[in-house]
């Protein structure tokens, strides 16, 4: 009997043009989504400015299955061009802000965006516009009033700077809307009748460690089903609050959008995450759901000095991915009442495979992933023969539903690499499912050490270090070792305002794991090098080698 794990599904997939509309007649001013910087927007004003930004880009001729990028932070534009976008039917190319130069030359000669939308918001702390010029320098020759024509993005034909100031040739957010003023409320209906829930909605860059990013093409049926499906299980409902504070170029910023989108329900985010600001925004929304998602914005919100466990007294649920050592610290961080969520997903899944729901026991909740949203399967198979395990054995975590992404956009070799027979996708991914149906993830299969001969986790170790309360966030890499093989080595990155020593975080351990499981040296680091959204750990073992 293999392993595998189901749940049974309906079908609730609407294109998004579709479900803002709806909400916006069925909600209209209540809620949708508030900034810290920039207020608060009702479902019916989201509408409106939405309409009116897709009025202008019809007129620079965007129709449907048109890609319109976006590189911007989390704000109020990035909405208005997200929602403008899908009320065409176009598809929405969601950029890293990260992304520097070298990868944004590639997203504009791979993904054949029409139209670009970019900001002057954040201008302090990063200048998009002088990115963008310094990634496609013939802008700075290119005539204003004419569609561009540039070697470096052939696709390309509109820049749009949103903010303040104005640069040649890009147009204001305020000329896109006059340009749009001649077109009528036809151009939705024509884009509704043509657009199906099986249509590509969103394509997101993965975060390849070796490779250029992949953009991954996800249709409006796979984020319903996964983020439609987390908002199911987390109880969320109409009127109610979401905590959400990832970069909604993150699958993991424009799920929990989704999710408060499907139940007429809000969320509120900010710019960029910053422990202070977020504790700010709880204490005003007072959130039913906290979607940290990951472990350290989870533990740095919640070990901040100011931070009270009343301010997310208000909170039913949180969700967090982490390793079980570091979900019982966050559970002992929070009030008793808050049921803590973790997921297995990636962007390929839309975002969700599997999640433990809230009324299940505590153990199940903190150490395991859960199990399947509707309509999706979960099975481990041995990655070299491709023989699918039984329960408790440990292999490569295969999935198939609703959720699973379309395909990697000019890419079938590695689409078919990804997407195997029978529709079950490849995550790479190294797991189990438990006699009780919960998956559970290890670590990625190319992330393990071999210690003496015995298997070392990556995953497990960062685990443990992030338990410290000095630590912010740690990296665990491999380094030759004439004795052992390869012994495990801690790249570390500390709170701000603590401190820790080599010798202390290897002490750490002591008695805690097993020794063969106990880095051998510590490197403190103050940044990280970045894919899409990932650590590059290729890049940290050739720092340490260079390291002697």
């Amino acid at each position: 009997m293999r392993a595998s794990a189901m749940a049974q599904s309906e079908d609730k997939a609407a294109p998004y043009g579709m479900l803002l509309a709806a909400n916006a007649a069925a909600r209209g001013e209540a809620l949708f989504v508030a900034f810290e910087s920039e207020g608060e927007f009702s479902y019916a004003e989201i509408h409106r400015r939405a309409s009116a930004v897709a009025k202008g880009l019809a007129a620079l001729g965007v129709g449907k299955g048109d890609r319109v990028a976006i590189q911007m932070p989390n704000c109020a534009d990035f909405v208005f061009a997200l929602f403008a976008t899908q009320m065409l039917g176009a598809i929405s190319v969601l950029v890293n802000a990260r992304f520097k130069t070298h990868e944004l030359a590639h997203v504009f000669r791979h993904s054949g965006a029409k139209v670009f939308f970019t900001t002057t918001l954040i201008d302090d702390h990063v200048n998009f516009a002088d990115l963008l010029w310094q990634t496609l320098p013939e802008l700075a020759e290119a005539p204003s009033g004419k569609p561009l024509s540039l070697s470096g993005a052939p696709e390309l034909r509109h820049v749009i700077l949103c903010g303040e100031g104005a640069r040649t040739p890009a147009i204001s957010m305020g000329q896109l809307i006059e340009a749009g003023t001649g077109i009528d409320d036809g151009v939705f209906a024509g884009a509704d009748a043509r657009t199906n829930a099986d249509d590509i909605a969103l394509m997101l860059y993965t975060s390849g460690t070796t490779a250029a990013p992949k953009g991954c093409q996800l249709t409006h049926r796979g984020m319903l089903a996964s983020w439609a499906g987390y908002a199911d299980a987390a109880g969320v409902r109409a009127g109610e609050t979401i905590w959400a504070p990832l970069p909604f170029f993150h699958v993991g910023g424009v799920g929990p959008m989704t999710a408060a989108l499907s139940k007429g329900a809000a969320f509120f985010t900010a710019i960029h995450f910053d422990p202070a600001t977020a504790l700010a925004q709880i204490r005003r929304y007072r959130p039913d759901h906290l979607y940290p998602a990951f472990f350290n914005i989870a533990l740095a919100l919640l070990r901040h000095a100011d931070f009270k466990r009343d301010d997310i007294a208000s909170a039913r649920t949180m969700l967090c991915v982490a390793p079980t050592k570091t979900q019982y610290v966050i559970r002992e961080l929070m009030p008793e009442h808050i049921a803590v969520m973790q997921v297995f997903g990636m962007t390929e899944a839309s975002g969700i495979v599997t999640l433990t729901r809230p009324e299940r026991p505590l153990e199940h909740r903190l150490e395991t992933q859960g199990t399947p949203l509707p309509g999706a399967e979960v099975r481990i198979v041995d990655p070299e023969s491709g023989t699918v395990l039984g329960p408790e054995a440990l292999g490569e975590i295969q999935f198939r539903g609703p959720g699973a992404f379309h395909s990697y956009y000019k890419d079938e070799e590695a689409t078919k690499r990804t997407i195997l027979d029978g529709g079950w996708v490849a995550t790479g991914d190294h797991g189990k499912i438990d006699a009780q149906g919960a998956t559970h993830f290890v670590g990625r299969i190319k992330d393990m050490l071999k210690v003496g001969g015995e298997n070392v986790a990556a995953a497990e170790v960062e685990a443990f270090l992030s338990t410290h309360p000095a630590v912010k966030m740690s990296q665990v890499v491999g380094k030759a070792d004439e004795r052992y093989g390869e012994v495990p080595v801690a790249f570390v990155e500390l709170l701000e305002g603590k401190q820790a020593d080599e010798q202390e975080l290897i002490d750490f351990f002591e008695g805690k794991l097993s020794r063969f499981k106990i880095p051998r040296q510590v490197i403190f680091v103050t940044e990280w090098p970045m894919s899409a959204t990932k650590i590059q750990k290729f890049k940290l073992r050739e720092q340490l080698k260079s390291l002697g």
